[in-house]
């Protein structure tokens, strides 16, 4: 479940009643509220200092062992007995300390089960603070091996690739087939707009919608534009949710990156599993510095973590976040990786643009420069009226002909493009030739167009005549075919079009309808006039839309269907509740026993599942036990030792001199 779904479900009552825990007392003391202070590193680590050692314990377990992947309060106590020397009630505790505190949440299912998990964004900084990566500078060796590499092609920002990709499907149309997917065209379009390699995304095993119909990288971009919030699916027609777009398009460039970082990381971890502790300290590197895959490996493998950095290196690489150097060796690759200096790994809210929108330069060929740094308002009307060239740090577009009949089509007109490249170039006149070339263009296009009719053909002109003079028939007679309109054979339709561009009457793409240029303005909307923001209004650039009916990739763990289980006391013991039911000495000081009373301590301490405190010859230890045996007249005890190093071992009564049983909550852990 992600944060913001997750505020959503939480009370105002249930917040302050985290932030009053004694976890987050260095928190509280400061004033920060419970959802800035779990997502926080520095309130995440003072938070640590708070814990019990069965809290950290557990914390430590989950987030080694499971992530971002939720998982049953059974299985996680499993986990917890066999890779920790906790005993079942401690574990108890621990879980209820970190639900007290909301550091682990849990859901209901609706067979009862419950489910523990940490938000995404929670996760990543507690990795850092229980497992932080501290890279050693790259070796001399290693960097021979970097600058020997091969280093992998450009990719562009994934905001980049986003617009790119709405640009396409505003140019080419969003109608639905019957199915209720874009036609194959169009996807194969959006195909070629985007640098997201599908071997990259299927490293995840994601499930998608319409996995005929939609590539994986398609349905990724698709996906991303309706978690933001900017497109939908309604009454089986995609539509732009105009408004919002316009405000993403405001945006700096740096918060619609780490919008969209902050939403792969939310799909991605879950969805990657063990792979997500190699994200977590991926996230934590310094942008501009060269690293080791290998190295980053061997650390995870050492922290016990799972080594997956290749996965999430072509990833990253992929949505343009990321350089990477291929070095082979007689032993295999290796991966040198640096987050781009522009890289969103800091991301905490979202800022208005300080983009330029004078950033076009038009050259008097008819090419257009476009800086880095050119507003997306900017760029979104020249993926309309110009044809892209090229694109690496600045983008050189075209004016053609047919993106001049194209934009024409959408509903501009040609002073309405003189004005934008005019704007967007500083305010100066544009080159005579580029004046004449739109002149030209726009005058042609647009001029010819195909429109689907039906015909009343009648035996012969008698007739026509006898029914164009019928008073109730002659309404319905529209137009008479004579000076202007022309009758074709839908067969000979494409070949019809290259002629009437070749003669420079280029028709319209879609077909003439009454909507006329309303249409082509829906498909394509402007923003570049002074517009009225969208009335409804009510729309906050921080929030996400994650849980609407608009749906191409599915969630992996979808618990925000689910409601958070309510009671959030500090569950009770068994032992308290029967701690009179047993001799106060049992539990209140080291003593001696008969081997007959030993072994009703052993019992009493596995049906509470508490640990016992023994001395032996190797001093204070303490024992969790597993199990009894009995053999004939003989009894032992499995169970597991504390002392470092930590070891399994089967005890005969007479191996230890005094015992106890630890309540845990009421001793300190040994």
């Amino acid at each position: 479940m992600r944060m913001k779904q997750l505020l959503s479900k939480l009370s105002p009552d249930r917040l302050e009643g985290y932030l009053q825990t004694p976890v987050w007392i260095e928190a509280r003391h400061k004033g920060i509220a419970w959802q800035i202070a779990a997502v926080s590193q520095e309130a995440i680590q003072e938070a640590t200092g708070r814990l019990t050692d069965y809290g950290l314990e557990v914390i430590k377990l989950f987030v080694r062992q499971y992530a971002a992947v939720p998982v049953e309060r059974e299985q996680l106590v499993k986990m917890l007995r066999a890779g920790t020397s906790l005993s079942g009630a401690e574990c108890q505790l621990g879980i209820s300390e970190l639900e007290e505190a909301g550091i682990l949440l849990s859901v209901k299912k609706v067979w009862g089960e419950s489910h523990y998990f940490m938000a995404a964004e929670c996760f990543t900084v507690w990795q850092t603070v229980l497992f932080p990566y501290k890279p050693q500078p790259l070796s001399t060796e290693e960097k021979e091996r970097l600058v020997d590499g091969s280093m992998y092609a450009y990719r562009r920002p994934f905001c980049i690739q986003l617009l790119g990709a709405f640009a396409e499907l505003g140019r080419s149309g969003l109608g639905l087939t019957v199915q209720g997917v874009l036609p194959k065209k169009i996807v194969a379009k959006l195909e070629q707009t985007v640098s997201i390699e599908e071997r990259a995304l299927a490293a995840f095993q994601l499930k998608w919608a319409h996995p005929d119909a939609y590539p994986l990288p398609v349905a990724f971009l698709l996906q991303a534009g309706a978690a933001l919030d900017l497109l939908s699916i309604e009454n089986g027609s995609m539509n732009w949710n105009t408004g919002k777009l316009r405000q993403w398009f405001e945006l700096s460039r740096a918060s619609r990156e780490g919008q969209l970082m902050n939403w792969c990381i939310e799909l991605l971890l879950p969805a990657g599993g063990g792979s997500a502790n190699c994200a977590a300290a991926m996230l934590d590197l310094q942008p501009g510095v060269w690293y080791s895959n290998l190295s980053l490996d061997r650390w995870l493998a050492g922290s016990e973590l799972a080594p997956a950095s290749v996965e999430w290196c072509k990833l990253w690489h992929s949505l343009g976040w990321l350089d990477v150097v291929e070095s082979r060796r007689s032993n295999g690759t290796e991966l040198f990786f640096r987050w781009k200096e522009e890289a969103p790994l800091r991301f905490h809210q979202l800022e208005q643009t300080l983009e330029d929108e004078a950033c076009l330069s038009v050259l008097p060929s008819g090419e257009i420069i476009a800086d880095p740094e050119c507003s997306f308002k900017v760029r979104w009307e020249l993926e309309l009226i110009a044809e892209k060239k090229s694109e690496e740090q600045a983008a050189v577009y075209r004016l053609e002909a047919a993106s001049i009949a194209r934009a024409v089509e959408r509903g501009r007109t040609r002073a309405s493009i003189q004005r934008f490249l005019e704007a967007a170039s500083g305010g100066g006149k544009l080159p005579p030739t580029v004046e004449a070339l739109l002149e030209t263009w726009s005058s042609r296009a647009g001029r010819t167009g195909f429109a689907e009719v039906l015909l009343l053909r009648c035996e012969d002109e008698q007739v026509a005549e006898h029914l164009s003079n019928d008073r109730q028939l002659a309404p319905f007679l529209k137009q008479k075919l004579g000076l202007k309109d022309f009758i074709v054979e839908q067969s000979q339709l494409s070949e019809l079009r290259r002629l009437l561009q070749k003669a420079g009457y280029p028709a319209r793409k879609a077909l003439i309808s009454e909507k006329g240029q309303d249409a082509g303005l829906q498909a394509y909307p402007a923003f570049t006039e002074d517009l009225e923001h969208d009335p409804e209004g009510g729309y906050s650039l921080a929030e996400e839309r994650y849980d609407e009916a608009t749906l191409f990739i599915y969630e992996p763990y979808p618990l925000h269907h689910f409601e958070l289980n309510a009671h959030l006391e500090k569950e009770s013991l068994h032992a308290w509740s029967q701690l009179d039911r047993v001799p106060a000495m049992w539990t209140k000081q080291l003593r001696a026993y008969h081997h007959s009373t030993r072994r009703e301590l052993i019992e009493q301490a596995l049906q509470w599942q508490t640990p016992i405190q023994l001395r032996m010859d190797r001093g204070l230890c303490a024992f969790v036990p597993e199990k009894l045996e009995q053999q004939g007249n003989e009894w032992a005890v499995i169970g597991l030792l504390r002392d470092e190093p930590r070891e399994s071992v089967r005890l005969t009564p007479d191996m230890w001199e005094e015992m106890r049983l630890l309540i845990p909550g009421q001793e300190s852990p040994i």
